[in-house]
Order: structure tokens, then sequence, then C-alpha cells
């Protein structure tokens, strides 16, 4: 899998399955800790993440980094 494609899956993700619980780009960024800009390339699905970064997106949703990446099939 290529780079670009697997940004693209977890940004999908964290969209699908995270940022629907917020009313504002704002709201998610600050739940998980993160700039708003942050939060807005994700949710443009253009945001290369750290494994630290996905870590705590996931951990403020009580969520194993694990349980995400086998979901997206890596």
């Amino acid at each position: 899998m290529f780079e670009e494609e697997l940004t693209l899956l977890v940004c999908q993700y964290i969209n699908t399955h995270f940022r629907v619980k917020y009313k504002s780009n704002r709201d998610f960024s600050l739940a998980c800790g993160i700039d708003e800009k942050t939060g807005r390339l994700i949710k443009q699905g253009s945001y290369n993440m750290s494994l630290k970064l996905l870590n705590q997106i996931c951990f403020a949703h009580n969520v194993k980094m694990s349980e995400v990446l086998l979901a997206i099939g890596e």
C-alpha cells in the first residue's frame, strides 16, 4: 500500500468513526488535544500523521490504535 493511500484510509476512518460525535472541527480538536489546523487537514484527508498523533486521537476516544489499523486493513 502506498503512503498516500494509507494516509487517506486513516483520515477516512477518523472522519467516519470519531469526528461524527462533534459539532465542529474545534470541538473535535479540543477533545483530541490537537491543533485546529491539524483537525482540518485530517478532515480533508490530506494529513500524514505520526503514530504518536494517531495514538493520541485513539486514546481520546478510548480505542486501541491496533483496532484502527485492523479496520483499515494494515
